[in-house]
C-alpha cells in the first residue's frame, strides 16, 4: 500500500450544469442554429448527502490518461472513501492528483478531520482479497 497527501481542496473546477438546465435543453427543439447540448454522464454518487470534501473531488473532474488518451475518473463510494481502479493493463495517469496507478490497482481517496489535503492510497488487486 502506497499512501500519499495530495490534491489541495481549494483546487476549483467548472461544476456540471444543475439538472434543472439539462432538462430544459432537452425539451427544447432542435432549430439547425446555436449549440446542441448532450447531457453529461453522471458519475457514481452516493443515495447519502455529499459530504464537502467528496463534492470538490467530483467538481475537479479528474481525468485518467493512458497510452496518450484521456478518460474521466469514475469514483466509487466506499466506507467513506471515494475509489477508482484500473481496470485496464497499461498504467495510468490520474489528474490533478498526480498519481500513477498501475493495471489493476485500485486507489482509495479520502479526507481525514483536522487535514488540509486529501489522503490517498493505492492497493494491488491483493491487497483489497482479504
Amino acid at each position: 500500500m502506497a499512501r500519499s497527501s495530495a490534491a489541495n481542496p481549494n483546487r476549483g473546477g467548472a461544476g456540471l450544469p444543475s439538472a434543472s438546465a439539462a432538462g430544459r435543453s432537452a425539451l427544447r427543439p432542435y432549430s439547425g442554429a446555436g449549440p446542441v447540448r448532450t447531457p453529461l454522464p453522471e458519475a457514481s454518487r452516493p443515495a447519502e448527502p455529499v459530504p464537502i470534501w467528496l463534492a470538490v473531488l467530483l467538481a475537479i473532474s479528474c481525468q485518467a490518461r493512458r497510452n496518450g488518451e484521456n478518460h474521466a475518473v469514475r469514483w466509487d463510494w466506499v466506507s467513506g472513501r471515494a475509489l477508482y481502479t484500473n481496470v485496464g493493463r497499461d498504467a495510468e495517469d490520474i489528474e490533478p492528483l498526480g498519481v500513477s496507478l498501475l493495471g489493476g490497482h485500485t486507489m482509495a481517496v479520502y479526507w481525514t478531520p483536522g487535514e488540509t489535503t486529501y489522503t490517498v492510497e493505492v492497493y494491488r488487486r491483493k491487497e483489497l482479497c482479504a
